[in-house]
């Protein structure tokens, strides 16, 4: 009735080795998506406030041309805005700006020449 071919717990551990094989496949695609979205949205991150940053400088260079920049004041853009104030020394203006996206937030500060009306300094990430 009942014939034996010799193969007595045979199929159990094979079924859980290639379970475990699997397992281990789908934890390591999921580990590799995990750390490429982290990747990606910190890359996306940089480039908005690099956008940002340069969007801010032009507007403030051309107000500082006009001779129009106010002591502080907020900049707002589709991407995020930027708040500034402006400190008089001497013959330099100095600007802190902190730019704000909907991820992250960055200080920056520059220093323009009165003088020559070009910036002569120029530090990035400034904030704690």
């Amino acid at each position: 009735m009942f014939k034996s071919n010799h193969q007595n717990g045979f199929m159990l551990p094979l079924t859980m080795i290639l379970s475990l094989l699997l397992l281990a496949f789908v934890l390591h695609a999921v580990l590799l998506l995990d750390s490429d979205r982290n990747f990606f949205q910190a890359s996306y991150n940089s480039f908005q406030l690099q956008q940002l940053r340069e969007c801010v400088l032009v507007d403030i260079d051309g107000q500082i041309q006009q001779k129009t920049l106010p002591e502080k004041g907020s900049i707002v853009y589709d991407k995020g805005t930027a708040n500034f104030r402006t400190n008089k020394s001497g013959d330099n203006l100095e600007i802190v700006f902190t730019i704000t996206s909907a991820q992250s937030k960055e200080t920056d500060k520059i220093v323009y020449s009165l003088a020559s009306g070009r910036p002569v300094g120029w530090l990035e990430r400034t904030d704690p």
